[in-house]
Order: C-alpha cells, then sequence, then structure tokens
C-alpha cells in the first residue's frame, strides 16, 4: 500500500476527516509503522549506506539524520572478519574502561544518540587515506518512517493490517475517541502484528489448499 493510503483508510475507520484529524493520524501512524519496522517486517523500508570512512584514531561518527533502525554493520574489504558485533551501553563502556584507546581494526560498534561508536579505534591499516567502497563502514538498517513520502510504497502492508495499524495508535497513547482502553488495544495490536509475521513468512509461492476431487 501507498503510504498516503494506509493514512486515508486509518482516517476512515476512525470516522473524522477532518484535516486536522489526518495530521494527527499521519503522526501516529509514523509511529506505529517505525515499530513494526524496528521487528524486521518491512523489508521494502530497508537501505544500505557507504557513508562511513575510518578515520585514524577515530571512536565515533555521527549517523545520517535519515538512519532509523540499524540491522547490520560490516567492512566488506574484510571478508568473513569484517562483520562488527553490535555492544550495549554496558558492554561497550566495560570495553573501553579495559582497553582504553587501543587501535586496531574495529570489530564492535555502539549506537549512542545520534553516534555510532566503533572498538578498538581504527588504526592506520583498517583507515587508508583513500579507501575505496568496499573498505568503508556499511551499515544496514531502516529509513526514518517519518522522512518517507507519503507517496512511498509499503507492499508489505495489506488492507487487512489497517485495524493492526489503529490498535498501536491506541497502544501508544493515541486518543482519538474512547472507543479502546490502552491495555486491549495493545493486546490486539500485538495479535495483529503476529499476523503480519505469518504474512511474510508465508511461501506465496505454495500451492494453496484445495478440495480433493477424484478424477
Amino acid at each position: 500500500m501507498i503510504k498516503d493510503e494506509v493514512i486515508d483508510r486509518v482516517v476512515e475507520l476512525v470516522s473524522d476527516k477532518s484535516g486536522e484529524m489526518r495530521l494527527l493520524v499521519s503522526h501516529w501512524v509514523d509511529i506505529v509503522l517505525a515499530d513494526i519496522a524496528s521487528r524486521g517486517l518491512l523489508h521494502s523500508l530497508k537501505r544500505g549506506e557507504n557513508a562511513y570512512t575510518l578515520v585514524l584514531g577515530q571512536r565515533d561518527y555521527t549517523l545520517l539524520s535519515t538512519t532509523d533502525h540499524i540491522t547490520q554493520v560490516f567492512v566488506l574489504a574484510w571478508g568473513s572478519e569484517g562483520r562488527l558485533t553490535k555492544k550495549s551501553d554496558d558492554e561497550f563502556l566495560k570495553l573501553v574502561l579495559d582497553e582504553g584507546t587501543t587501535q586496531g581494526r574495529p570489530k564492535y560498534y555502539n549506537v549512542f544518540s545520534n553516534l555510532i561508536r566503533f572498538h578498538p579505534v581504527p588504526d592506520l591499516a583498517s583507515a587508508p587515506v583513500s579507501p575505496s567502497v568496499s573498505e568503508k563502514v556499511t551499515t544496514w538498517g531502516y529509513r526514518d518512517i517519518a522522512s518517507i513520502a507519503d507517496t512511498a510504497d509499503i507492499p508489505e502492508l495489506k488492507l487487512k493490517h489497517i485495524p493492526t495499524l489503529i490498535y498501536g495508535a491506541y497502544s501508544f497513547g493515541a486518543k482519538f475517541d474512547s472507543i479502546l482502553d490502552a491495555a486491549d488495544a495493545t493486546m490486539k495490536y500485538e495479535r495483529g502484528v503476529n499476523r503480519i509475521i505469518g504474512d511474510s513468512n508465508r511461501d506465496l509461492d505454495r500451492p494453496s489448499q484445495v478440495p480433493y476431487q477424484d478424477l
């Protein structure tokens, strides 16, 4: 479905087609879609970036403003050792405290606010002066939902998933009316997300079941 159509369908079910309501719905649709995408269910929103050039002795790099949820970080030129492991804030801090500013080929990363941090700190071998594309750090992740144009197609979303978006909006705190309470909405939202997971994992090429006919 087109993002604009998703918003229109939600507005229809809310039964208020005013401009103010559409603006409010658009805001909540972004929040719910961001949550669904963070669960790895909107593959069409994935993108790869070749934007990070390692600099000798530099640990922190500013993320692009359009980057949302990062799923993989790797350096293609390093082969099987090029995939970096994500560390939590506490794990990353322990590495830094234990090993300090040790230089070498980065093995770990941490996302802190709008920064991506690497450890060890890049040395001269891992941060060449004029790196090729394969020597740059590539991140796989999801785009910021709010930055996506209303004309963008999100093929994973079908008409039957629209109620899930509404339940999600109520679950996250939307107050369109008093039809649903948060607990009930959250339960129905999670059920709806599970349905999207099932739809995503379904083998669409597999023949559907048909009644047996003795020919």
